[in-house]
């Protein structure tokens, strides 16, 4: 029921940048990092159901996922992580890292109806 909470709190963003209107809004684009702990199977679903308690029924959710980078601090390397507290692909350092892309839940932009 987390991903319930999230997609309130999306189109609540929304409804703030547009000066509390969402009944002109068509669509909204968010980020989802593969690392960010968010079910997108559960978010997709959920969305449409919170539109519809918000009263925008016609508000489509566009998502697009981002891999999970990180850069090791013991040799430098990037790489990409596929999950939390995976090794340095080049040396093997455990959790020595700084996630760099991966963790995010951005709103993206909305686009109004025309």
């Amino acid at each position: 029921m987390h991903e319930f909470s999230l997609c309130q709190g999306i189109i609540k963003q929304v409804a703030k940048a547009n000066h509390e209107r969402l009944d002109n809004v068509a669509e909204v684009s968010i980020e989802v990092g593969k690392l960010a702990g968010v079910d997108v199977e559960s978010l997709q679903f959920w969305f449409p159901v919170v539109a519809e308690k918000m009263n925008c029924t016609m508000l489509k959710l566009n998502l697009e996922q981002v891999d999970g980078l990180a850069r090791c601090n013991q040799c430098g390397t990037s790489f990409n992580l596929l999950n939390l507290y995976d090794p340095c692909q080049n040396c093997g350092a455990f959790s020595d890292y700084v996630i760099e892309h991966g963790r995010e839940l951005l709103v993206k932009s909305f686009s109004l109806n025309s």
